[in-house]
């Protein structure tokens, strides 16, 4: 790093020589550098933060948290993991960026001006993100900051971001359970449609035969018979005879029908109730997020931090000259060893 010796060798004793050899020079240098440079950072613009923190829910549909009859689920818990990435990803996408970009009119408040439209979208949408960070805190929590240099846009921005986060997830959530409303609604109505036909089958064989419960009738014909049969009632038996044929033709038949009729029916009330589920979380609009902090103005700048870039391009100046001053020891060394060859 720094030689002082003909032999060009290096050791710490020659670099502590070196700089207190030069200690003058590089003291002006450090305190000239950090005056101008923190003079210069004058001109930079204040920025001002603001923050809003978010906790994901576990769960965004109302019929999951409200209709469910699972005694260990929790309707009030928070989300993992996947939720706040979830959160992320939404807070995030162009959708809410360009509505906060709309809203505020921040192409006239960053003073952005262009011809072509998309190059000014492009540049307003750098400006915007360049001027938030999303993160996620540990305990899977995530939290918005926004920073611009008026205090109350830097607010303004990041409660209305948050609050455009839950408006996008309702109405992704609603696109969703819209289409799928549609589609159940139409299996049901098919469903609903088979029950009628079969239940005017049904309704049809049965009148026809006479037949509406073949078990039950069987059993008590069974019984009626043999009453009759010891009493010698041959009429009776007869046509107990004969009506317990006819159910033994056609009560396979209707049996069946009635099971299915049955079925069916059970299925449609399994229907309905999904159906009604799918319907609530289509038509809520119930926050599923919890906001813990909203943003407020900040009285306070949060940067730039001109102290710390004064030191830190005072340093960097004297790095510079110690690095001009290496270049001139060797210059005057090397113009010495050519006078003395």
């Amino acid at each position: 790093m720094i030689e002082t010796n003909s032999t060009n060798d290096f050791t710490l004793q020659s670099s502590i020589s070196f700089i207190l050899k030069h200690k003058i020079t590089l003291i002006v240098v450090f305190i000239i550098s950090t005056i101008i440079i923190g003079l210069l950072s004058l001109m930079l613009p204040n920025y001002y933060k603001s923050q809003v923190t978010l906790m994901p829910a576990e769960t965004n549909a109302v019929s999951k948290a409200v209709l469910s009859q699972m005694d260990n689920y929790d309707a009030l818990s928070f989300g993992k993991e996947k939720d706040a990435e979830y959160l992320m990803e939404i807070l995030s996408s162009s959708t809410i960026i360009s509505k906060t970009i709309s809203k505020f009119n921040l192409a006239e408040h960053y003073g952005i001006e262009a011809e072509n439209t998309q190059a000014r979208s492009d540049k307003l949408n750098q400006r915007l993100v360049s001027n938030i960070k999303i993160k996620r805190t540990e305990n899977l929590g995530v939290k918005l900051t926004v920073w611009d240099t008026d205090p109350h846009y830097a607010a303004n921005i990041a409660n209305y971001m948050a609050s455009q986060m839950q408006v996008l997830r309702n109405d992704m959530k609603r696109a969703k359970m819209d289409s799928l409303v549609i589609a159940l609604s139409t299996s049901r109505n098919r469903l609903q449609k088979e029950i009628d036909s079969l239940a005017g089958e049904f309704a049809k064989v049965a009148m026809q035969h006479k037949i509406y419960d073949p078990e039950k009738m069987s059993d008590r014909m069974s019984q009626e018979l043999a009453k009759q049969i010891a009493s010698g009632n041959q009429g009776a038996v007869s046509r107990l005879e004969n009506k317990l044929s006819q159910i033994g033709e056609f009560g396979p038949d209707i049996s069946a029908m009635k099971i299915l009729l049955e079925r069916k029916t059970e299925t449609l009330k399994n229907w309905d109730e999904k159906l009604e589920q799918v319907k609530v979380d289509a038509q809520s609009n119930v926050p599923n997020d919890f906001i813990i902090d909203s943003a407020y103005p900040s009285e306070l700048k949060d940067k730039p931090k001109r102290s710390i870039i004064a030191i830190l391009g005072g340093i960097g100046c004297s790095f510079l000259a110690i690095f001009v001053l290496i270049l001139r020891d060797k210059k005057k060394v090397a113009k010495k060893e050519n006078e003395i060859s």
